[in-house]
């Protein structure tokens, strides 16, 4: 467990912990629900995919190109929403992930607002797949 899953308060990541962490991540096999493959102009791309239960994101993995600074920002999200609720997850911004993840260049802070889009993405398709399955 990290700073940021013990719900202690914020914390500050190196961005050289969160990668290290991230290649190991991403490296997983997607979890059930699969979020859409986010990227951004210059190529970038993520996708993020999760279990939920009773309200709670029980379960968090992503993929993504390698980035230093994506993969980081991608675990900081990881770390952040892993056993939270799905609703604080759909409240996650870039400045959510900048405030947390100290020593991102100014000209690389748009990785972390692809990996809060590819999270988002990832929570839609699952709230669209909860509403199939309750119309049925």
């Amino acid at each position: 467990m990290n700073c940021c899953a013990s719900g202690t308060g914020p914390c500050h990541l190196s961005v050289t912990d969160c990668f290290e962490r991230g290649l190991k991540t991403r490296r997983l096999k997607p979890f059930s629900t699969v979020g859409p493959r986010i990227s951004s102009n210059d190529g970038l791309w993520a996708s993020f995919s999760l279990e939920a239960s009773e309200g709670r994101v029980t379960a968090l993995a992503f993929e993504c190109v390698s980035c230093t600074t994506l993969i980081a920002c991608c675990q900081a999200l990881v770390d952040l929403g892993g056993g939270g609720t799905v609703r604080a997850a759909l409240h996650f911004t870039q400045a959510t992930i900048l405030d947390r993840l100290a020593g991102i260049p100014v000209y690389k802070r748009d990785r972390a607002t692809l990996a809060v889009d590819a999270l988002r993405a990832a929570l839609m398709v699952m709230d669209r797949e909860r509403s199939v399955e309750g119309a049925a």
